[in-house]
């Protein structure tokens, strides 16, 4: 009988087991498609008249004379 106890036991003890090495290998994923996501960029390009970076969709570097007018 007592042999029936522990071998239910190791079996609920490698379920639990099971379910937190799938949760942080799942978390970790996350972590890790969170981080490609931040990594992606924007395309930009350099004033003439200033030298400062603004992305193509910027219409002002804040500059006097400056090609991007506001």
């Amino acid at each position: 009988m007592i042999m029936k106890w522990l071998v239910l036991g190791l079996i609920v003890t490698g379920v639990w087991y099971g379910f937190k090495v799938i949760a942080r290998r799942n978390k970790a994923k996350q972590a890790e498609d969170m981080r490609r996501r931040e990594k992606i960029g924007e395309d930009m390009s350099q004033c003439a008249v200033c030298g400062t970076y603004v992305t193509d969709g910027q219409n002002d570097c804040g500059k006097d004379g400056c090609p991007y007018p506001g």
